[in-house]
């Protein structure tokens, strides 16, 4: 909407020469929000309809009031009413204004769905540089960008491990359901089907708080696991093995338009070496193959190297990889 159309309408209302489609118009503009999606792409609709309820009774209240002072009050002249219906008005469109401002970057974004039909898993990199790693069946929706965000959110159905880049400023927040699993840097893992009973949580390193709209439920340290029932309050909290919960990594993965850094970083937790780059283009170079769980570590890196004109040396003793390009052998 035109801001200097809302003013212009405004000043006629409370001159008293709106029309009744007018009034209409700026008692109803709580309905407009709607018209900007990719402003509240981000937010449930339970969220939006709680939103616009808020707007709406707050500015009925509020008229209401003045209409009452003009009852029972004779010397208030009925433009005062209008006043105060007026600054009702502006009062609620002040609080949007403040919403849209601390939304303003989220524009420009667009939320990412990532949906694994296939049935290997897939590695995911997020906007700020952690990565996930989804499982076959699974959805992540998740923004383009996290800028300008409070908070870095993406939800989840399925199942979900999330190695997440530290930022204190920004936590970042999985959503799973009705339950909410909340990090500031670490790695962990979620199961959370639409057809099981019970949400799971486990951490490997880190910690967690998992929560649901009422309550913080438990914080997770490494090696514990939450479970959940989704029709039940009473959260179970275990120490558990982390490898047994986490086997299902080891499976065939996809590696779907990653770096040859972000690769080399899952490589280096799979087959516990450390992987070094002689020549920094090498890392930022994007492809795209699957990593079949039989694979050794020589297969995988050959594979690689094979796609980005690279070679490595690897030293089975020190436990240590270095790649290069291949051109300056």
């Amino acid at each position: 909407m035109d801001k200097h159309y809302f003013l212009e309408l405004l000043h006629k209302y409370l001159k008293d020469e709106a029309t009744n489609e007018e009034h209409q118009f700026l008692l109803s503009y709580y309905n407009l929000f709607q018209s900007e999606p990719d402003v509240l792409a981000l937010l449930s609709q339970e969220k939006k309809e709680e939103l616009k309820s808020q707007m709406h009774t707050t500015i009925w209240q509020n008229i209401s009031r003045g209409e009452q002072l003009d009852e029972n009050v004779k010397p208030i002249k009925r433009w005062s009413v209008r006043m105060i219906a007026a600054a009702a008005i502006l009062l609620a469109i002040c609080t949007i204004g403040i919403f849209f401002l601390r939304n303003e970057s989220a524009k420009n974004q667009t939320v990412v769905a990532q949906v694994n039909q296939q049935k290997i898993n897939r590695l995911v990199r997020l906007p700020d540089g952690s990565t996930v790693i989804v499982s076959s069946g699974s959805k992540l929706n998740y923004p383009s960008s996290f800028d300008g965000l409070a908070r870095r959110e993406v939800y989840l159905e399925g199942q979900a491990f999330f190695d997440i880049k530290h930022n204190a400023s920004k936590p970042f927040i999985v959503h799973t359901g009705q339950l909410e699993t909340t990090v500031l840097g670490t790695a962990f893992n979620i199961k959370a089907f639409p057809g099981d009973i019970d949400i799971t949580v486990t951490v490997t390193r880190g910690k967690v708080k998992v929560s649901d709209q009422n309550k913080t439920l438990g914080i997770i340290l490494p090696r514990q696991q939450i479970t959940c029932n989704k029709q039940k309050a009473n959260p179970t909290l275990k120490t558990v093995d982390t490898d047994t919960y986490l086997d299902w990594k080891a499976q065939d993965l996809l590696f779907d338009n990653v770096t040859v850094a972000e690769a080399a970083e899952l490589l280096e937790e799979r087959f516990n070496v450390n992987i070094t780059f002689s020549d920094q283009l090498i890392k930022s170079n994007r492809f795209t193959t699957t990593f079949l769980k039989g694979e050794s570590l020589e297969q995988v890196l050959t594979s690689i190297c094979e796609f980005n004109g690279a070679v490595y040396q690897y030293d089975k003793v020190k436990a240590t990889v270095s790649i290069s390009n291949s051109k300056n052998k």
